[in-house]
């Protein structure tokens, strides 16, 4: 009998533990900084970074961050946050949010789902301005900010694509929201072609759209990048009507 009893505690025990930790894991994070999270009953990764100073008492800026390619391991968006991301757009204060891709490349309609259910998440937890938004990759990730943003205008104020590919409809999307192109000429992985010939495309048919050409940096050294995102957050700020 005592056996029988104590092991009746024991699951309770853990019932409890377990009941705790989901509502721990509903609660937003309030400490400012990196934190490694997994979104509730949907099991899917995303970093968060918090700016210095964060209270939620003031809307601030939310950023979208999209990673690039390869073998997605756990919490993998974080690298490009950390190499990229964070320290160049630092000064914008924003909270930063950068999912793991669960759906292969970002420009599928799964993982166009995901990525808004992640902002939904965020946006319901966090006091985020609607009116500063921005979604941003690199490479694989590059490719997800032409297509997300080409749907979803209202979700997005500005959207800057770097070392990406724009997609086969990205001529002939409505593009109403400002976009900021970066792309090296040196990128021995996706040509600066496609890029500049959209570009002139989408100039042509009234788009809003600056196009910064790198001459030196290859594809797979994302830091050097740091100078030229830095250099767009007078831009971001000008997208955002500050």
């Amino acid at each position: 009998m005592r056996t029988v009893v104590a092991a009746l505690v024991f699951s309770c025990l853990l019932s409890v533990r377990a009941a705790v930790a989901q509502d721990d894991a509903d609660l937003p994070v309030s400490t400012p900084g990196f934190h490694q999270l997994t979104l509730p009953d949907a099991d899917r990764r995303y970093t968060l970074v918090l700016p210095p100073g964060y209270t939620g008492e003031e809307p601030i800026p939310l950023v979208v961050s999209l990673h690039y390619g390869g073998g997605v391991t756990p919490f993998y968006g974080r690298g490009l946050l950390e190499s990229l991301i964070e320290p160049a757009l630092s000064e914008l204060g924003a909270i930063l949010v950068a999912p793991d891709s669960a759906a292969g490349d970002w420009a599928n309609p799964l993982a166009e789902q995901h990525v808004l259910e992640l902002i939904d998440f965020i946006e319901a937890r966090y006091n985020v301005d609607p009116e500063r938004t921005l979604l941003t990759g690199y490479s694989m990730g590059g490719r997800g900010t032409w297509y997300l943003a080409a749907r979803h205008p209202d979700r997005f104020k500005a959207a800057l694509p770097i070392a990406g590919m724009p997609q086969p409809d990205s001529a002939t999307a409505d593009w109403t929201i400002p976009l900021y192109v970066i792309h090296s000429a040196a990128d021995q992985v996706l040509p600066l072609e496609p890029n500049r010939e959209i570009v002139e495309q989408l100039r042509a048919e009234g788009a809003d759209i600056e196009f910064v050409v790198v001459t030196d940096i290859g594809h797979y050294e994302i830091p050097r990048y740091r100078s030229y995102l830095e250099s767009a957050v007078p831009w971001i700020r000008w997208a955002w009507g500050e």
